[in-house]
């Protein structure tokens, strides 16, 4: 369903903040639904069955152009294994791409890399308890690459060759990515799961599997598992592109229909989750968590997803998300909080079971307090339910959600619809389509009462069927509350008389009084680009770019030179904190959960930020709101809010925060890197309860105001849809009245951050898992030339493929390699090269030894031609996509002013990369990677640790 997919754009959710009343679509006829109406599937979308059961679904889609997103979905995950086949279904999903019917070993993901499309990012797959999918985004400019796509899922749906060899080879890979997930949260997830999946088989079938089973499982128990589940009769094709879908459908029909099933039809398994009358409990403690959190979960029967009335049961209950979640944002504030945070949800726990969770996180030893605040809260909603203030407000938040969905409607990513597709095959999750659920939402909406959440909160917060899941930093001084312990603080909460919630409405504008706008003092464009550049009275230059690229989403920022780089190390904390701060106070007069409401209607943001290097305000609105995200930037930028009460909330959370940062072996492993490979400069030191007690708000505050005190230093960049001439008197007024002094005064402050001289070895002690990460770092400070830049990034993807070819796929010693460009321009002298593995402590030294060992082939003899042109396309095919992209042109018409570059280099790239050769790479190895100045930074268990 077009609603629940759109749920996965996280970043959009966040953006509503809130949402204008739904207007009825001016091209659409009215029309009226009956609860009873089933939902019908998109009719725009080609679906078929072939003969052997194999569904296909395809449908033509722009975005982006000259692209496919394809997907073969399997019916078959973890939950269908035997008891001695736990991690298999897992190693067959890794096995697809080591060799089939038509794909010799790695010849797969050569072929894809060398057409653009790399591992990971457009080649990848995943297996979970119910299914496996696999995903390919590809060029569709050529018809050869989409037809060795569709072939290669054939060969993953019925012709891997499985030989003993490579299933030998990828046994240590899927091994390491085991290793990979160890630590504190796999141990909680153990002892939870149990608890969560109450009795059934869920608990005992984790798709990562069982590391005996993968090591030692005989090929035809691989197989076994393979045939048995991989039918055509349990799969579904789905490709979503800029293609002719008649002909893909064809080709599917062509490519799929040979397949048969390879063996009977087996049982399925037992998916019941069984409900429970008592609640469970659930208390962990691990000496390397670092928060402490209790969560209040209640399961229940997953009801359909079919009907009219399914649909409008699911936006009462993502309204009633929202209204808690804006009670407990409240709640957070008061001064006598006993909580940090907390957040609601309604999820799917398995096929037939949903769940309505309420989570809080709390200080340490204060788990108690934390279930007492989310059982009170939920007596409030079941006797009081909500008001009609709350409801008028998440109904605006939806509309907006559906608003800008519809209006995006044919800008919408192929990669989208896909996800969209899989949902309706694999959980039966309706997919009508936008058009017909901005329709449909125009009259459910509005029809909701106050009576329908409350009821169906009632529902959702019932006594039954409760799983308390809490766990704590374990550490001396702090109590852990025991089951017991823990029911009883839930008993004693709901024995307390709660009165209903008394929610405040701000009625007072974002803006009292505007200002008059300003003149514009010149005017020129840059034709080739499509960029109108205007100097402001003020002396802000505004750099403007309309775009077609979406329809509803415009982008600008704001950006000047200085940032921490203007503060003493002395006030380093005060500045690099300055606008959380400032966002937990509010702005224009206006506290942050008021300021919230006021902008109910709107879909806008504007989020100051200090980095090391710059500061300025980065913001968005949909363009019909573009005033109100204006308005908002220069209410940040005069008007901060100074909120004594949120100062208080900020430290408490960083407390918090910080506390246990010292038993986090990734954290303490992140900190080291970050002091040896700056020298142990002061603006790496880690943030401490000495440092946070120390901070000073009216520093804060006044570093804050001094940043953004001189419009004259910033310029402004706008990029998305809207017109010049229209937005042009909206900046004059919001942007061109901001504070000036005429001229430009800030600039960047060279900090003295350098890369160490010679090498350094260094191992951090941490953690009981037996796994080991290292980074090691090479100095290189290449300069902003767009040409020489382009060389390092082709370096490193060719770098990056040689060492994943070595460590994962011939030796089998990890499960991902990372190789980077690590540089804060303008700051110069600090800049390195990161290679990034993990692996077994005792294997950590030879691939060390090793990963110098090809650094060195490639210094001594450039890489292949072929190497060489896989990166290459890489790149191009990246920077295709990123042309159309909002985002890309505000990015780098930033970093290209910034550092006084030519804003053309964003369109002349292609050239760069065409220019890129194995002999200028060969020289990039030999500059950049230099064996006199480089460090190894290692990670290795506490107990292991003397051994290294």
């Amino acid at each position: 369903m077009h609603t629940r997919r759109l749920r996965f754009v996280a970043s959009l959710l966040m953006l509503v903040t809130a949402a204008t009343a739904l207007a009825v679509a001016q091209a659409q006829p009215a029309a009226t639904f009956s609860l009873r109406d089933t939902i019908p599937f998109d009719a725009v979308v080609r679906t078929a069955t072939l003969p052997n059961g194999l569904k296909y679904f395809v449908r033509k889609n722009d975005r982006p152009a000259n692209r496919i997103s394809i997907r073969l979905a399997v019916k078959a995950g973890s939950l269908y294994e035997a008891d001695d086949q736990q991690g298999l279904a897992h190693l067959v999903e890794h096995m697809a791409f080591n060799g089939s019917a038509h794909f010799k070993p790695s010849e797969l993901v050569a072929y894809f890399e060398s057409v653009g499309a790399r591992l990971g990012p457009h080649v990848n797959a995943y297996t979970s308890f119910d299914e496996t999918v696999y995903m390919l985004d590809l060029p569709s400019d050529k018809p050869d690459v989409v037809a060795k796509g569709l072939t290669a899922l054939a060969d993953f749906a019925g012709g891997l060759s499985l030989s003993q060899e490579e299933v030998d080879k990828e046994r240590g890979v899927v091994i390491e990515e085991w290793r990979l997930g160890l630590g504190a949260n796999a141990r909680v997830r153990d002892k939870q799961l149990p608890v969560l999946f109450y009795q059934s088989r869920y608990a005992q079938r984790l798709p990562i599997g069982k590391p005996d089973v993968i090591r030692n499982a005989p090929v035809a128990r691989l197989r076994s598992f393979y045939d048995t589940w991989y039918r055509p009769d349990r799969m579904a094709v789905i490709a979503v592109g800029d293609i002719d879908a008649a002909d893909i459908a064809r080709q599917i029909t062509t490519t799929f229909s040979p397949l048969t099933a390879r063996a009977p039809a087996a049982p399925l398994p037992d998916h019941t989750v069984p409900l429970h009358k008592d609640a469970l409990v659930s208390v962990v403690s691990d000496p390397e968590l670092t928060r402490s959190s209790v969560s209040l979960v209640r399961e229940r029967k997953r009801e359909g997803e079919q009907l009219v009335s399914d649909y409008r049961r699911d936006l009462v209950g993502r309204m009633i998300e929202r209204m808690m979640d804006e009670r407990f944002a409240e709640l957070a504030r008061t001064p006598d909080a006993k909580f940090l945070g907390a957040g609601v949800g309604n999820s799917s726990l398995s096929q037939d079971v949903a769940t309505f969770n309420m989570s809080t996180g709390v200080q340490d030893g204060r788990l108690e307090d934390g279930i007492g605040v989310l059982t009170t809260e939920a007596q409030r909603v079941r006797e009081f339910g909500f008001s009609g203030s709350e409801l008028d407000r998440a109904k605006k938040w939806m509309a907006a959600f559906y608003e800008q969905a519809y209006t995006e409607r044919n800008k919408t990513e192929s990669a989208s619809f896909a996800q969209e597709y899989l949902s309706y095959f694999l959980i039966d999750e309706p997919s009508p389509g936008i058009e017909y659920e901005y329709r449909l939402v125009q009259q459910l909406i509005p029809s909701i009462t106050e009576a329908d959440v409350s009821a169906m909160a009632k529902s959702l917060l019932g006594d039954d069927s409760r799983v308390i899941l809490a766990v704590s930093p374990q550490k001396p001084g702090i109590k852990i509350p025991t089951e017991a312990d823990l029911q009883a603080a839930i008993k004693a909460a709901a024995a307390v008389r709660v009165t209903p919630w008394a929610d405040t409405s701000v009625s007072r504008a974002l803006m009292e009084k505007v200002p008059a706008p300003a003149g514009i003092a010149s005017r020129r464009s840059l034709d080739d680009l499509g960029i109108t550049i205007v100097k402001l009275a003020n002396g802000v230059e505004a750099w403007l770019k309309p775009t077609d690229f979406k329809d509803d989403q415009v982008l600008f920022s704001m950006n000047a030179l200085g940032g921490t780089s203007l503060a003493s190390c002395a006030d380093d904390a005060n500045a690099s904190l300055a606008t959380a701060y400032v966002d937990f106070s509010g702005a224009g007069g206006l506290k942050a959960l008021d300021l919230q409401k006021v902008l109910t209607g709107k879909l806008v943001s504007a989020r100051p930020f200090i980095s090391s290097s710059t500061q300025g305000v980065s913001g968005s609105a949909a363009p019909a709101q573009l005033e109100t995200g204006l308005q908002l930037l220069y209410q940040k930028l005069t008007a901060p809010g100074d909120d004594p009460e949120a100062f208080t909330l900020m430290k408490k959370q960083l407390e918090a925060m910080v506390a246990n940062r010292g038993r986090s072996p990734g954290q303490v492993f992140s900190e080291k890197l970050a002091q040896v490979n700056t020298s142990n400069h002061c603006t790496s030191q880690p943030l401490t309860p000495e440092r946070i007690a120390s901070l000073d708000r009216e520093k804060m505050v006044a570093f804050y105001k001094d940043r953004f005190s001189n419009a004259a230093d910033f310029r402004f960049f706008m990029v998305g849809a809207f017109k010049v001439e229209d937005a042009l008197p909206l900046i004059a007024r919001y942007v061109g009245t901001l504070p000036s002094k005429g001229q430009a005064t800030s600039t960047f402050n060279d900090m003295g951050v350098r890369f160490p001289e010679g090498t350094q070895r260094v191992t951090v002690e941490q953690g009981q898992d037996p796994k080991a990460q290292t980074v090691m770092s090479f100095f290189a400070d290449p300069p902003p030339d767009p040409v020489e830049q382009e060389k390092i990034n082709a370096a490193t993807t060719v770098l990056d493929i040689v060492l994943r070819d070595v460590l994962r796929e011939d030796l089998g010693q990890t499960y991902t390699v990372g190789v980077s460009l690590a540089q804060q321009l303008p700051q110069r002298g600090a800049g390195h090269i990161q290679v990034r593995f993990g692996a077994a402590p005792e294997n950590i030294e030879s691939m060390t030894a090793r990963v110098m060992q090809e650094i060195k082939k490639l210094q001594q003899t450039a890489p292949s031609e072929d190497l060489t042109n896989r990166a290459k396309e890489s790149a191009r095919r990246t920077y295709e996509t990123s042309l159309k992209q909002n985002g890309y042109w505000l990015g780098r018409l930033q970093t290209i002013t910034m550092l006084g570059g030519d804003p053309s280099e964003i369109v002349t790239r292609g050239q760069r990369i065409d220019a890129v050769t194995p002999q200028a790479l060969q020289d990039v190895f030999k500059k950049y990677f230099p064996e006199n100045r480089y460090t190894t930074v290692t990670l290795v268990p506490a107990k292991t640790a003397a051994q290294h």
